[in-house]
């Protein structure tokens, strides 16, 4: 891993390689139009690293297992996290996502407590009966099935159980506000009116944040506050005694609905096609559960006891990440791979990439085998399957995460068919989140 050197040296390195495009746009729309097509061209003539201008920003885009050591080891030492301007006003940015330093931390161990072992393990019941409950309305709905919207519901039912617990929500209605919010997380176009994607998407954050509010209100009378998020961020008081304020609540909570859905559902997505790409895949995973019914209860232990299916969710997030990179800015001028990174630049670190280079063999192949433990050399090695980030700010419920992609995979498997519509459009998009962008349309039915 570099080191900084001295500053008179650091003085006398060179930029990254490459280019800052036209003032103010710089690469921005290149990059927005096919993000991993212009990775791979500039990785092909500038290497692992490269100077680019994103999102109004300059910047150094990194790929590599050495890049990802650097990347995670920074953090709150030469590198903080950064979002885009157009990103940051529709993010709750009084949330774990917009925090540094102790307050990050010190936030985190609040909510650690949802995602450990056991809290998963209590959850594995309810995240059954409604995931049962949706795959039974997918199968009885008519025509073919779009599965990014439809996981999209299921997904966002997980997750406001996990925070609000007993809450009495319009679900309905909830997420179809959530959903409008989360469109406006990419988009260059910030003006605050309501025929914009940005506008659009600050209204619904207003609203969501309303309901919550209403929440909250009510939470606040009660004598005692239910084992669930929103209780623990209610509950939580500082040295001094204080609360956290209403603002800094309302915000973690929808933060938390966010990260509990959009990585989930599109890794969930990407993984039904996969399935569906490779019946063999799929039939292998299906011979594993044999003589294993719906109404049988799942447990963190039998499924612990589908080894295949494990080695098919790590393969698919190698190949499909749920995010496809990771941003930060540095908080000091520094040093990587014989460059000088100025202060206040921004550093991408593309997870896709970095996941579709050596130590694996034919990185472009989709094979679960290779995640078996026969083979575990090549997944050991350090930063090269980091599909949930890493160091500090790796994510907090990525065991939550996999036991529910488990359970969900495991139900889709034992009791439904699904084989896709032709004539989709099946090539990746990858802003916000990598997935097809039919949204994976199948025929699904009862097996």
């Amino acid at each position: 891993m570099s080191t900084p050197p001295p500053t008179q040296e650091l003085s006398r390195l060179p930029l990254p390689p490459g280019s800052e495009g036209y003032p103010l746009l710089g690469e921005t729309l290149s990059f927005l139009r096919a993000p991993r097509e212009f990775v791979r061209e500039r990785q092909l003539r500038h290497g692992n690293v490269f100077r680019t201008s994103l999102f109004g920003s300059p910047t150094v885009y990194m790929v590599g297992s050495e890049g990802a050591r650097w990347v995670f080891a920074g953090e709150n030492k030469y590198l903080n996290v950064r979002w885009s301007a157009g990103t940051q006003a529709v993010l709750p940015t009084r949330s774990l996502m917009g925090l540094t330093g102790e307050a990050h931390q010190s936030r985190r161990r609040l909510l650690v407590p949802h995602f450990t072992p056991t809290s998963v393990r209590e959850a594995v019941p309810r995240i059954q009966a409604i995931a049962l409950r949706h795959l039974a309305r997918w199968a009885e709905r008519p025509g073919p099935l779009t599965v990014h919207s439809a996981m999209g519901s299921l997904v966002f039912e997980v997750a406001l159980s996990l925070i609000l617990s007993d809450a009495q929500v319009d679900t309905e209605r909830a997420s179809h506000l959530f959903k409008t919010w989360t469109k406006g997380l990419f988009t260059l176009v910030r003006w605050d009116v309501p025929f914009t994607t940005h506008g659009r998407s600050l209204a619904a954050k207003r609203e969501l944040l309303s309901l919550l509010d209403s929440l909250v209100a009510e939470r606040t009378q009660r004598a005692e506050q239910p084992q669930d998020i929103l209780g623990s961020l209610l509950a939580v008081r500082d040295e001094e005694g204080r609360p956290l304020s209403r603002e800094a609540v309302l915000d973690e909570t929808l933060l938390q609905l966010l990260a509990g859905h959009d990585t989930t559902m599109n890794a969930l997505v990407n993984m039904v096609y996969l399935l569906a790409q490779h019946p063999e895949v799929r039939d292998r995973c299906r011979e594993e559960q044999r003589g294993a019914s719906l109404e049988e209860p799942l447990t963190l232990e039998s499924l612990r006891a589908l080894p295949y299916l494990h080695q098919f969710i790590q393969e698919a997030l190698r190949l499909h990440p749920p995010a496809g990179s990771v941003s930060r800015v540095t908080t000091q001028d520094v040093e990587f791979g014989g460059y000088r990174i100025p202060q206040g630049w921004s550093v991408m670190l593309g997870i896709s990439g970095t996941q579709r280079m050596e130590p694996w063999t034919e990185p472009e192949r989709f094979d679960p085998d290779r995640m078996s433990a026969e083979r575990a050399e090549q997944r050991r090695q350090p930063h090269c399957h980091i599909p949930f980030g890493g160091g500090a700010r790796v994510c907090i419920g990525q065991h939550f995460a996999l036991a529910e992609i488990g359970i969900i995979l495991s139900l889709l498997l034992r009791g439904y068919r699904f084989e896709l519509v032709p004539g989709q459009d099946l090539e990746f998009t990858s802003i916000p989140f990598p997935h097809p962008r039919s949204g994976v349309v199948v025929e699904f039915s009862r097996r």
